[in-house]
């Protein structure tokens, strides 16, 4: 597959304008939210004006300030360590075995307290040793258990280490135990004293306890924002180094050297997340739309048209924005099924020109939803502006009562409704505006477009009146056929009756040669072949689509005036010529069929039943209710058993459905007349 197959291809078509769109939409969207006016500023220089905020964004060092305050504001942790209290005591018991051992030996007792020093740790110092020896064993046993009791209840206490005030707090406690044993006072004054060297800090500092808790207290800290609006620099006053780092981080610095990735790659993806969700609707809802690049190419023209007037209007208020337009547009040139789900995503699009504004998103949601469901059945063009008129006042109220709601300031809310209604009126100049350039660029058809081509004065309508006024009569009475019938099955009932005005133009190039302009006079195809009649008869559908060029009428209309015929046979003159030839088998049936193509719509399928509905019910000589239905029957029948309604979407019940209304229809049109009476006086009158 070569490049240029390649560029032709729909998905390559379609991957193109995403891309095109996306870059119009991010572009724009950058323009509103992120690159702004900037600043020359340095620490220090005297603001000439006041800077505000266009986003929300984090205080970094006020923030880091409260977080340091709320992570030392959490005390030190300390563990208490249960061994230091059994260590002690498992030392005091073993010092007193080892003195008690000593104590009840045959060595000499002023040799004792020298003896037992090797053996007793020096938490026992030399002196209180001598003075425990000069004790008789039941003081020794009594001491001891003493100094077991008074240490449990000091180290049940926390002494802190590195707090002395701990350490006093414990001696006191020590003091205050042996006073309440009551023992001798030398005994007393012993205990107390090796007490003081046992006493030492049980509980230690945790600094994996004391990290864990600051990291807590950290967490729990509210980052101080820089909301939206707020000035950020006052003008006059000196700028400090905490507002720099602010500016630096909303990127109002010319001389910010750090490019924000997070926040240009949020954007994008903002911008894609909005276009991927509609083209999957487009994709999974409407395939014939998502297939048809013009009509993909029609729906980003109008946001980016909206996201241009957005982009620029917000300069001067952003409730001066026609939102209500390009909904309006889309309803008109395509549909409003498309219309309103393609326009409330585009309302979020828009709302990022304007900073997210929860007012103006609320108003372009309200302006969307009734751009694309108050056209919905538009009869003339005048319908845009009264439309626009009323999406106007609705927006005034709307805007009104949520400004209320939200401010006090009585002169701004009326500011901003009156910029509302201004709104409206904008979106119905533009609509009417623009309506044609796009009709005409896209070759869309649009209701307006219709009505227009239905206006009698139409140059095309008012030469067929007047040249072939068979032929013009013939079309009103298909026309009110196709209508009917095209309301029956879902069609486009105003698309059938147009296309139908238009189906025979054809006959304008040879009028006298069809039926319905032959009034009385001969025949012209009495004087030539049959094969030549056909060639003239057939050839209406070619000069129909010669005329339908030069006078521009839309495609679906051209094709209408091709297919109407389909291929179907020109029964009379086939039948003719096999008649007067000697050898029938000569004459072939494609030299006497219409070129085609067989309809491929709804509206021109039916417009082919009741073009030959029409002609053929106008040849009975005398109708009544019972000829009408057989040949109505008979037509519809030929018509599917030829294949001519192979391509179409119409079924089977459709096709009851259109039988009906056509009987219905031409009831009306056939019925019996009152033959009125000969006034008998009057001729008699007359002969005398």
């Amino acid at each position: 597959m070569n490049l240029v197959n390649v560029l032709k291809s729909n998905r390559v078509k379609r991957i193109i304008i995403f891309l095109s769109i996306f870059v119009v939409a991010y572009g724009i969207l950058l323009t509103s939210l992120i690159v702004g006016k900037k600043y020359n500023l340095k620490e220090g220089d005297i603001a000439k004006v006041d800077i505000k905020a266009p986003r929300e964004v984090k205080d970094k060092m006020a923030t880091d300030d409260k977080t340091k305050q709320a992570s030392d504001s959490v005390d030190l942790q300390y563990s208490k360590s249960i061994e230091v209290k059994k260590n002690v005591l498992d030392d005091i018991n073993n010092n007193f075995t080892q003195i008690l051992k000593v104590k009840d030996s045959t060595i000499d007792d002023k040799l004792k307290p020298q003896n037992a020093r090797s053996s007793v740790s020096t938490s026992i110092s030399n002196d209180n040793l001598a003075l425990i020896f000069g004790l008789n064993r039941d003081d020794i046993v009594s001491l001891q258990n003493a100094m077991v009791k008074t240490m449990s209840e000091v180290f049940n206490l926390d002494i802190r280490e590195g707090h002395q005030e701990d350490i006093k707090k414990a001696q006191d406690t020590a003091v205050l135990q042996f006073n309440n044993i009551k023992l001798a006072k030398n005994i007393t004054d012993i205990g107390v004293s090796i007490a003081d060297n046992y006493i030492k800090p049980n509980f230690f500092f945790d600094d994996d306890k004391t990290k864990e808790l600051r990291d807590e207290a950290a967490k729990k800290v509210q980052p101080v924002m820089i909301k939206k609006d707020q000035t950020v620099v006052k003008e006059g006053e000196p700028v400090t180094k905490e507002q720099i780092e602010i500016l630096t981080d909303l990127g109002l610095l010319n001389n910010n050297s750090n490019f924000n990735w997070s926040l240009y790659g949020s954007l994008a993806a903002f911008v894609f997340i909005i276009l991927f969700v509609q083209g999957y609707f487009l994709h999974k809802y409407e395939p014939e739309i998502y297939d048809d690049c013009s009509k993909l190419l029609l729906i980003c023209i109008l946001t980016a048209i909206s996201l241009i007037l957005s982009g620029t209007l917000r300069i001067i208020s952003p409730f001066l924005i026609p939102i209500s337009c390009a909904p309006m547009l889309l309803t008109l040139l395509i549909s409003e099924k498309i219309s309103l789900p393609i326009s409330v995503l585009n309302c979020i699009l828009i709302s990022g020109t304007v900073e997210f504004n929860i007012e103006i998103t609320l108003f372009a949601i309200l302006s969307s939803i009734l751009g694309s469901l108050i056209l919905k059945k538009m009869q003339q063009r005048n319908d845009i502006l009264y439309a626009s008129l009323f999406i106007a006042i609705v927006n005034t109220i709307s805007t009104f009562s949520v400004g209320v709601l939200l401010s006090n300031n009585m002169l701004e809310i009326f500011k901003k409704s009156g910029y509302s209604f201004i709104a409206g009126i904008i979106s119905a100049i533009l609509t009417i505006g623009l309506l044609p350039i796009f009709e005409s660029a896209f070759d869309i058809v649009t209701t307006v477009k219709l009505l227009e081509l239905s206006n009698p004065n139409n140059p095309l309508l008012k030469k067929l009146l007047i040249e072939a006024t068979g032929t013009y009569h013939h079309s009103i009475l298909v026309a009110n056929l196709a209508e009917m019938a095209a309301e029956q099955v879902g069609g486009n009932p105003l698309l059938a009756r147009v296309s139908a005005y238009f189906h025979d133009i054809g006959k304008l190039r040879r009028p006298y040669f069809f039926k319905e302009n032959q009034i009385g006079g001969e025949n012209p195809h009495d004087k030539i072949t049959p094969n030549l009649s056909t060639l003239i008869i057939t050839s209406h559908v070619k000069d129909g689509l010669e005329l339908a060029k030069e006078y521009k009428l839309p495609k679906i209309i051209q094709d209408a005036i091709e297919q109407h015929h389909g291929t179907s046979l020109v029964k009379y003159f086939y039948i003719t010529a096999k008649n007067s030839s000697e050898d029938p088998d000569e004459i072939k049936e494609e030299n006497f069929r219409y070129p085609g193509p067989i309809p491929k719509s709804k509206e021109v399928a039916i417009i082919m039943l009741a073009d030959g509905v029409e002609a053929a019910v106008r040849s009975i000589a005398e109708p009544t209710k019972g000829k009408v239905e057989e040949m109505v029957n008979n037509i519809i029948k030929d018509r599917l058993s030829e294949g001519q309604l192979d391509n179409c979407d119409l079924t089977l019940r459709d096709l009851e459905k259109i039988r009906k209304a056509f009987l219905k229809a031409l009831s009306g049109i056939y019925h019996q007349r009152i033959e009125y009476p000969t006034d008998k006086w009057e001729l008699r009158e007359k002969n005398k």
